[in-house]
């Protein structure tokens, strides 16, 4: 069982403080924990809570390691556990970046939510290279990285609790309300477009973007195999990012985003002729057929890289008359073209591999105004002459 006290103490240049200091067994031999505060209250406030923490069995030995010691044992642990690659190197990217400069030698169980109140706030305020602020996508992750980082400190035991649940950090929707506005081509916009790079050695790929919606990452990995043609069909089963110079190719981001897209005739006849066109090219050039079973590669059949696919449809986009968007706009175009035509909204969920409807709905919910007039008239219908006087 343990005990403690609190006391003032006085340094010689009479600075004072005080002391929380407790003492229990442990292992046959006498342990002591002390710990200065700036006040009696705070110092009182510490030492019931860690006499609570003996009598629960939740107690956590004290420990001077500060946080950037336990950085890289914790992320290399989590590549040992299968962790996916992008979201390790996202780890990696936060936290040497914008937390260990600022909080590194902080002593991990000294960090407090005040910490990183005060870290989120300076990010937001002038946290970017230039002095400028961060967006608020950047902080949530950084957010989301700490989050992570001390649910496991606790979880071993290494600090009493994860105070990043108490920080007051930007919430992922406030982040994509407050980010970059998403920008969509009307039907006429698009097939302007569509019919401006006929014969373009990218035509089927940005095609087959704008009438699936599916991701940059995903397209880029997506493979013969995953494509069924006499069923009008394809399955997303991997994506392709590139990491440190090299490409990786993993499972997609969330289990709903593994999915099933159906594709429209046209696309399929696209397809089609694409892969005869790409066969004759591979004999041509000597490049066996089995060499790779990507969809869509360059000249001598190695995977494209995602970024030359962004910057080869900025070059498009620029050359003909439509509103400058981005790549990424592709997908977002064709969801609000499917909510314009009335599909149901859990179908375009699946089709874009959202986490939930509700996302789909608080994402494109304002292209849907006019349903709330055809579902009020609906439900007056249902009525008829019955409640008219």
């Amino acid at each position: 069982m343990a005990s403690g006290t609190i006391y003032r103490r006085e340094t010689p240049s009479g600075a004072s403080s005080w002391v929380a200091h407790a003492t229990w067994q442990e292992g046959g031999k006498r342990r002591q924990s002390k710990r200065s505060f700036r006040t009696k209250k705070e110092a009182q406030a510490a030492l019931t809570e860690l006499l609570a923490a003996h009598q629960t069995g939740t107690f956590v030995a004290p420990s001077r390691m500060p946080l950037r010691d336990f950085v890289e044992p914790w992320l290399a642990a989590l590549e040992n556990q299968g962790r996916k690659p992008t979201t390790l190197r996202g780890y990696h990217r936060s936290l040497d970046a914008y937390v260990l400069p600022r909080l590194g030698d902080v002593a991990l169980q000294e960090l407090r939510a005040s910490d990183l109140d005060a870290l989120y706030a300076e990010l937001l305020r002038s946290g970017g290279r230039r002095g400028q602020g961060l967006s608020m996508t950047t902080v949530h992750h950084v957010h989301a990285a700490m989050n992570k980082m001390l649910h496991d400190a606790e979880r071993k035991g290494l600090v009493i609790r994860n105070v990043a649940k108490l920080a007051n950090a930007p919430t992922l929707t406030t982040a994509r309300a407050k980010g970059p506005e998403m920008r969509v081509w009307s039907p006429d916009e698009l097939a302007r477009f569509l019919a401006s790079i006929e014969g373009n050695r990218n035509e089927v790929l940005f095609r087959l973007m704008a009438m699936t919606g599916i991701r940059r990452g995903e397209v880029v990995a997506l493979r013969w195999s995953d494509v069924e043609l006499a069923n009008n069909r394809l399955t997303v089963n991997q994506a392709a990012n590139v990491i440190d110079g090299e490409e990786v190719v993993a499972l997609p981001k969330t289990r709903r985003s593994r999915r099933v897209i159906d594709l429209d005739p046209d696309t399929v006849s696209m397809l089609q002729r694409h892969r005869a066109r790409q066969r004759e090219q591979f004999l041509m050039l000597g490049v066996s057929a089995t060499a790779s079973d990507r969809v869509f590669t360059n000249e001598i059949g190695e995977p494209l890289r995602p970024n030359s696919v962004g910057q080869a449809f900025r070059r498009l986009v620029d050359a003909v008359d439509v509103p400058v968007i981005r790549l990424h706009d592709l997908r977002h175009t064709h969801a609000t073209h499917l909510l314009m035509a009335g599909v149901n909204v859990k179908v375009v969920s699946e089709r874009l591999g959202h986490s939930s409807v509700s996302f789909t709905l608080d994402t494109y919910g304002h292209v849907m105004p006019g349903q709330q007039a055809e579902a009020a008239a609906a439900a007056a219908a249902l009525l008829g002459d019955r409640t008219r006087r």
